[in-house]
């Protein structure tokens, strides 16, 4: 079986179950292999045909996957693979509520204990929390033109668009934060109402300070550090 072979197999599996399927082309497909609908319900599926090998779905493999779903606005995201799962990559899965598959055969199996952990971890998931085009709108996008001040570093908001941010450091240096990379903090923040810096920098490269001084601009949401800086969603927030 070649891994596009593997990949039908799994998109066979979704359509028993109800689901209306696309496989997505090799290029462009932001490692999302198959997405499956069904109502509200819609699947960023990654396939990874390991099996008889020494390679290992990896963490990152999980984070890439979760920053992909966020990204094509997609409900949940789920890895299936035949081969095997590193120990941090189903700490990850628990954590971000990533369904881990494995199939073998003509059956799926959910890792029992990832199965079982996910709900626990489901039950922390802030409910009704304003859709991220929203807020946005409503909280971002009026801060061009301002300076937003920490205690050790100003940034001036040069410009906000559909694209994300461009800043200005108090040294001169500008840079732009992607708004894909913002929506990803945003997306964890509604998953578990709290993230950690060291999280947003496990997703994006060098600008996880700049994620959180933004976020920290919309009112309901928080920044403390407790040890480590975190963002977190504020009681009564609505």
């Amino acid at each position: 079986m070649t891994p596009r072979e593997f990949e039908h197999k799994v998109s066979d599996y979704y359509k028993q179950q109800g689901y209306k399927t696309i496989i997505t082309p090799y290029s462009g497909d932001w490692g999302i292999d198959v997405i499956a609908s069904r109502g509200k319900d819609k699947l960023a599926i990654q396939v990874k045909m390991y099996g008889g090998s020494s390679r290992k779905i990896t963490r990152l493999q999980m984070m890439q996957l979760y920053g992909a779903m966020a990204y094509k606005d997609c409900t949940r995201a789920v890895m299936v693979t035949d081969g095997d799962y590193m120990p941090d990559a189903i700490d990850v899965a628990i954590k971000l509520g990533i369904e881990a598959i494995y199939l073998k055969d003509n059956s799926m199996q959910l890792l029992k204990e990832q199965n079982s952990k996910s709900a626990i971890e489901n039950e922390t998931t802030v409910k009704g929390l304003m859709a991220f085009d929203e807020m946005w709108e409503k909280y971002i996008m009026p801060l061009k033109g301002k300076t937003l001040k920490t205690k050790n570093r100003e940034n001036k908001i040069v410009n906000v668009d559909w694209g994300g941010i461009v800043r200005s450091t108090s040294k001169g240096n500008r840079g732009k934060i992607e708004i894909e990379d913002i929506k990803m903090a945003y997306s964890l923040l509604e998953k578990n109402g709290i993230v950690e810096r060291s999280l947003i920098n496990q997703f994006v490269k060098r600008c996880s300070s700049g994620i959180i001084l933004l976020l920290s601009q919309v009112p309901f949401i928080g920044v403390k550090k407790n040890p480590t800086i975190q963002l977190y969603v504020k009681e009564n927030y609505e």
